[in-house]
């Protein structure tokens, strides 16, 4: 394969070493009659990908096996499970020692779920690639479930090399492209992501601290001395506006706000807040939630403002009543 991509690359005058295969497949094209079908057309790939993986001998040859779990039917996945395990047993006494201490686990290493938001667990598909072993789906279950269960324990970071080797970063895309907003933590350890929006004239700087017993704080710039609760807003439809977040997320009760306004009207502002608690939020529940918070639009900005006045018209849009005389 080397010495083809040598050779195709001075027919073409390019450098093989910094050659791609996406410079391979155009200068095959190119070499070769458009109008060849494509089960014709030649391909040049690295022998690994034409060629699957196969798998090692078991046993050498007095006849003892290489894998501890021999006795198994899949032994490489069994011998995988194990070192997850200890790898639990292991972070859980370290963790039991700090505890002792009175140590807590470092908030900017934690594995939260914004660290392993543009991530996912490998697929049984992949999986079975992984370990050349034909997987069932109770086996798989098991495997992911010693992962979670690894994950959720507060020193994990310890063994994230391990972690992050059975996740897969997904693609970015145009939808995917605004990276998540990091958690920061106060003195007393908890999370909270700070965040302001913005709807008309109206401008709002919403705070949300987890973990909260569903607190409300809403005040205004200007009178910074006199905070209130929902009744900051009269009408009810201000107020549902801004608890339907909490009630899509699941958060209601278990999260704390601290919002700020000011400019424009009601209606403005707790559009303001609503965009600006969703973008929050979403630093605190699953990818699969942001994603089903996008298909309502709790995530899209209203850029909508009132057109200014025209000039020779009534409005922006309105004309005079035309007269004949």
């Amino acid at each position: 394969f080397d010495i083809g991509v040598q050779h195709l690359a001075n027919m073409m005058g390019m450098d093989h070493t910094t050659m791609t295969q996406e410079d391979i497949d155009k200068s095959i094209e190119y070499l070769f009659p458009s109008g060849l079908s494509p089960a014709a057309r030649p391909m040049m790939k690295p022998p690994s990908e034409i060629y699957p993986r196969q798998k090692e001998a078991e046993f050498d040859a007095q006849g003892r096996p290489y894998q501890p779990f021999f006795y198994t039917l899949t032994p490489d996945l069994h011998m995988r499970l194990h070192s997850l395990r200890d790898n639990i047993e292991a972070v859980t006494v370290f963790g039991e020692r700090l505890k002792v201490q009175g140590k807590r686990p470092d908030p900017e290493q934690v594995l939260n779920a914004a660290r392993l938001a543009d991530s996912r667990w490998i697929n049984i598909e992949e999986l079975s690639k992984l370990t050349l072993e034909k997987l069932k789906e109770s086996d798989y279950n098991d495997f992911i479930n010693v992962l979670d269960r690894l994950t959720s324990l507060p020193f994990s970071y310890r063994v994230k090399d391990e972690i992050f080797s059975y996740r897969i970063f997904e693609e970015e895309t145009a939808s995917k492209t605004e990276a998540f907003i990091a958690p920061q933590y106060d003195e007393e350890g908890r999370a909270f992501v700070e965040y302001e929006g913005r709807r008309k004239t109206a401008h709002a700087k919403v705070r949300v601290t987890k973990p909260g017993k569903g607190l409300v704080t809403i005040r205004h710039k200007d009178f910074p001395n006199h905070p209130q609760d929902l009744g900051y807003f009269f009408g009810l439809k201000e107020r549902l506006q801004i608890m339907f977040p909490l009630q899509f997320t699941k958060m209601l009760g278990l999260v704390d706000l601290d919002i700020t306004c000011h400019d424009g009207g009601a209606s403005g502002q707790a559009g303001a807040v609503r965009y600006a608690l969703s973008m929050c939020l979403r630093s605190f529940v699953e990818k699969s939630v942001v994603d089903d918070m996008k298909i309502i639009g709790l995530l899209t900005q209203d850029i909508r403002v009132k057109e200014r006045k025209q000039y020779g018209k009534v409005s922006a849009r309105k004309s005079y009543t035309w007269k004949r005389r």
